[in-house]
């Protein structure tokens, strides 16, 4: 049975949402939204907005209504990734929710679906990106590619067909279509374009679902027939996966198994487990700031790959720094967005911290299983009297083995949201978000985002 098969039957299936995958779901809808709301406040999604045209009834964060559902999607979802404050996932080595929410969330609106409407088709998607990212994304990863904007456009449309109850024809056709939409090149990685590789995905995933509903088909062995999208982007053989694979759709959702890690920082995932380990030896050891020679840091060679400007000199490349982001606890300064900035960069104080800071490669981290993502992080710090302390870390704090609170995750979207909504609004929003399952209508929680 083709991919395509598999993944419409599942998505054409009874989905069954227990207590625990829509707490799960609506923490990582309410994150996302604070990333989303906090990141309408840049320059490039003013500079986007501005080239939106087509009008309809959809809304983008920040700016109103009145926007075509693709348009809103793509400024949405570049909004929810520009400021890397939005969650991650092991399986899929990349950004679930961000990746597929701005898509789900224009459709949503356009056709007045429901609450509950909108986490079934958030299931649906993240599910789908994320069992075929456990399928592709380290072979994605390791020949260059944004795994998030290739198996998330596939998730993507499958929750916007969901959404717009497509029958299993137009289903099979809409993730078809999606197979030849998917892009995004880590190249692009420490520049403004990471972010619009977001927002195409989005884009794109409702594009596809529309199209399909439209009539359009296209082939049932787009993803993987022997010139489709496992072959071509990954060289990927899905035959060893056919037997079992469906049972596992659902069984557990990803949300729950691995799960998803919410973000303390706005950086790059592969610096999180860094960062919480060096937090660790300073603690445990009551080691003061001022006796640090050196500190180095072992990671897999799939983390090296994403880190990839270890000596920044902008904003953006910041957030792939693991210097960086040490440098802002030494200096005592704020881990927020306001300061991944040229002139903080530029500090010498900064630079000094920077080039006290090296990684390297550790093999015994590559090639653990999927559950793990890029693996963990070996932080060594040698102080000055020439003592070394070092620490392992696995998961970041944010991960389902440390999650943040429910406290933390309502402060940290208050943080993101307050400056751009104001407290009662964004109060409101919050309050809304976390009874979505009881919204009779989308709209009206995205009336409160501008």
């Amino acid at each position: 049975m083709s991919l395509i098969k598999v993944f419409a039957d599942f998505i054409n299936s009874d989905i069954n949402l227990n207590e625990r995958v829509i707490a799960l779901s609506k923490n990582s809808i309410i994150d996302c939204f604070g990333a989303m709301i906090l990141g309408s406040d840049t320059e490039i999604v003013r500079k986007v907005e501005g080239l939106a045209s087509s009008k309809g009834n959809s809304t983008v964060v920040g700016f109103g209504n009145g926007y075509s559902a693709k348009d809103a999607a793509f400024i949405n979802g570049i909004s929810s990734h520009e400021l890397e404050l939005d969650d991650t996932s092991s399986s899929n080595l990349g950004h679930p929710t961000a990746a597929v929410l701005p898509a789900l969330l224009a459709v949503a609106e356009e056709r007045n679906c429901s609450g509950m409407e909108l986490l079934e088709s958030f299931v649906i998607a993240t599910e789908i990106e994320c069992k075929l990212g456990r399928i592709c994304a380290r072979e994605l990863h390791r020949r260059g590619w944004h795994c998030s904007s290739i198996t998330g456009v596939v998730g993507a449309a499958a929750g916007c067909g969901a959404l717009l109850k497509l029958d299993t024809e137009k289903m099979r056709a809409c993730l078809g279509i999606s197979a030849s939409l998917a892009s995004g090149i880590r190249e692009n990685f420490g520049t403004p374009t990471k972010s619009i590789h977001i927002g195409k995905t989005s884009e794109n995933g409702v594009l596809a679902a529309y199209l399909a509903e439209k009539g359009l088909t296209s082939s049932i062995n787009a993803l993987d027939g022997k010139e489709g999208y496992l072959c071509l982007y990954t060289a990927k053989n899905y035959e060893p996966f056919k037997k079992e694979f469906a049972d596992t759709l659902g069984n557990d959702y990803d949300i729950c198994s691995p799960g998803f890690t919410i973000k303390r920082y706005p950086s790059c995932s592969s610096t999180h487990r860094a960062i919480d380990a060096f937090i660790d030896i300073i603690q445990e050891n009551h080691i003061n700031y001022d006796d640090i020679e050196n500190i180095s840091i072992g990671l897999s060679d799939s983390a090296l790959r994403e880190l990839v400007t270890p000596n920044p000199t902008t904003g953006d490349e910041a957030k792939f720094s693991i210097g960086f982001q040490i440098a802002l606890l030494m200096l005592n300064i704020a881990n927020t967005p306001k300061s991944y900035t040229k002139s903080i960069v530029d500090d010498e104080r900064v630079q000094k911290v920077i080039r006290k800071t090296s990684m390297y490669h550790e093999p015994r981290f590559d090639g653990l299983p999927a559950d793990m993502g890029v693996g963990p992080a070996q932080v060594n710090i040698e102080t000055k009297d020439g003592k070394i302390y070092s620490k392992e870390r696995a998961f970041p704090v944010g991960h389902l083995t440390n999650p943040m609170s429910d406290k933390d995750i309502k402060k940290k979207f208050m943080d993101c949201s307050v400056n751009i909504l104001g407290k009662e609004r964004s109060a409101k929003l919050y309050e809304c978000l976390l009874n979505l399952e009881n919204s009779d209508s989308i709209r009206k929680v995205l009336e409160i985002c501008y």
